[in-house]
């Protein structure tokens, strides 16, 4: 099946223009949309305490499809969106993010939105600020490293040295250490980092203390949510 997720972001405004964004795209790519899941919960909510979200991750199965207008629907920070999405991948499920226009399947994995995901500070909303000091929490400026951004985490994978990486894409060492440093980066690709993410912030109470309960199949019934006509 394929789903529309809604998230309440920044008013009813929000809603009304990712259900045309979303409607719109599917007709674009000959989609039918045949349910819709609207999730009310704040903004600002963690994904722990989000349970409507995970009850409808917990209905989806293998071979469905979910639409969302923007990445930021599915989660507010890096690590609970990869969490999110590692978890809809391994279970088989097909991502399509409108906004920029995307595809991840199970095939294709983090890495192809590896680039948004490590960006996603910079798409925090404007009013999240520090009150002490009066800026963004947490923002991050665009960087000249980001179009290099996939051809660099392939090198660190490939265990290639940062001085390496430098050589090949023309940049400065030092320059390419500090945005690696700055995105976490070797963090990402490390399978720990993952784990710890994964227990910060659960989709589901886990069946052991130290176990993700990332469970889609068979952890729930099929769920009806509201059919978008």
């Amino acid at each position: 099946m394929t789903y529309a997720l809604i998230r309440q972001l920044s008013g009813d405004e929000s809603l009304l223009e990712q259900r045309a964004a979303i409607v719109a795209y599917a007709e674009q790519k000959g989609l039918t949309l045949e349910s819709e899941m609207i999730e009310f919960e704040g903004a600002e909510r963690p994904l722990k305490e989000r349970r409507s979200f995970q009850d409808f991750l917990h209905s989806l199965s293998e071979g469905d499809r979910l639409v969302v207008e923007r990445i930021t629907v599915l989660g507010q920070t890096m690590e609970e969106v990869i969490v999110v999405i590692n978890c809809m991948l391994s279970h088989g499920i097909t991502l399509h993010i409108v906004n920029p226009e995307l595809i991840v399947e199970k095939e294709t994995g983090l890495a192809k939105i590896l680039p948004m995901i490590v960006r996603l500070d910079e798409m925090r909303p404007e009013q999240r600020r520090d009150q002490r000091v009066g800026r963004p929490r947490g923002r991050r400026s665009a960087s000249k490293f980001d179009i290099h951004l996939p051809r660099i985490m392939e090198g660190l994978k490939s265990d290639m040295s940062v001085s390496a990486i430098a050589r090949e894409l023309g940049v400065s060492r030092s320059s390419l250490k500090d945005y690696i440093e700055s995105r976490r980066l070797k963090e990402i690709l490390d399978d720990s980092w993952l784990e710890r993410a994964k227990r910060n912030h659960r989709i589901a109470e886990a069946k052991e203390p130290e176990e993700m309960a990332c469970t889609l199949e068979n952890e729930a019934p099929k769920k009806t949510h509201e059919t978008n006509e």
